[in-house]
Formats: C-alpha cells, sequence, structure tokens
C-alpha cells in the first residue's frame, strides 16, 4: 500500500502588509507549529521517499523546518510552482509522474488545495484544515493508476492536537 502526506504549510505573518502573498514569510506561531509537526514526523517514524514543495516562502519555511523530523535532506526536495495554485487534480498528476519504487510521498502546499483533497476522500465533512495540518492518505492502486476515490484519509493531525 502506498502513502501520501499533504502538509499545509505552517502559518504565515500577515504583519507586513507590502508583500506579495508568495513572500510572505512565517509568523512565530507558524515557526512553532513546524516544530511541533517535525516532533511528531520524528516520534512517529514518518519517513517519505519523495517531497513536492510549493516554491512560496511559508512552504520553503515550513519544510526547512520539518526536514530534521522527516530525516529528509532538503536539497533533495522538489519546489514546484504548480502546488501555489493548484486544485486536487494537479497534485493528483503530480503524483502520478511518480515511479513505483516510491511509496511514500509528502506535498507541502497551501489552502485551499489542501482542504479540497481531503474534502474529496474523507467520510468526515468536519474536518478543518488548519495551517500546518498532516494528513495522512492510504492509496489502494499504482501511482499511475491513482484517483481520489483510490485514497482513504488515515490520519489527520494539527499542531494544536498536539
Amino acid at each position: 500500500m502506498k502513502q501520501i502526506y499533504l502538509l499545509r504549510h505552517a502559518q504565515s505573518d500577515w504583519e507586513s502588509s507590502n508583500q506579495k502573498d508568495f513572500d510572505r514569510p512565517l509568523a512565530r506561531k507558524g515557526i512553532e507549529e513546524a516544530n511541533k509537526i517535525s516532533c511528531y514526523c520524528k516520534s512517529h517514524s514518518i519517513l517519505v521517499d519523495k517531497i513536492f514543495c510549493s516554491t512560496a516562502e511559508r512552504t520553503k519555511q515550513t519544510f526547512d523546518i520539518c526536514s530534521d523530523g522527516l530525516n529528509y535532506p532538503i536539497a533533495e526536495a522538489v519546489y514546484t510552482d504548480e502546488l501555489y495554485f493548484s486544485g486536487p487534480g494537479e497534485i493528483v498528476k503530480l503524483i502520478q509522474s511518480l515511479s513505483e519504487f516510491i511509496s511514500s510521498v509528502l506535498i507541502i502546499g497551501h489552502n485551499p488545495s489542501m482542504q479540497m483533497y481531503i474534502d474529496a476522500i474523507s467520510e468526515n465533512p468536519h474536518i478543518t484544515y488548519s495551517t500546518c495540518g498532516l494528513a495522512e492518505i492510504l492509496v489502494e492502486s499504482s501511482w499511475k493508476d491513482l484517483s481520489l476515490k483510490k485514497c482513504k484519509l488515515k490520519s489527520f493531525i494539527q499542531p494544536g492536537e498536539l
């Protein structure tokens, strides 16, 4: 069985109104959130074979903090603009491009795409994808045959629960 992890970026700083959305850094609270998720990943031995990360500043900073808990080298992540304005369909296409030798992937991105993905696969319509929320999704197909119907939400962790 294959696994997809979806991680929404940690809380960003809205104080600097002259910055473009793309360039907003993490807020102090966001740094705390990312550290909590990093510790969670480490304590639960979450390991991934591949990471795709949005090129927005806040997603890169979230990954920089979480990389230690994932034991994943920052230099090996694939940074892509596609995750900045993506929907679930674009995320599925990105994952479909993976080699079948890869058994787990982490996508670090943004709302509303993270929320839309979870809404499409979850039996619980009351999940709110908070900043730095981490979803673990089980996949019962090959990557190339991936569809939202073949995904099942195993767990959803939010920093406030840790």
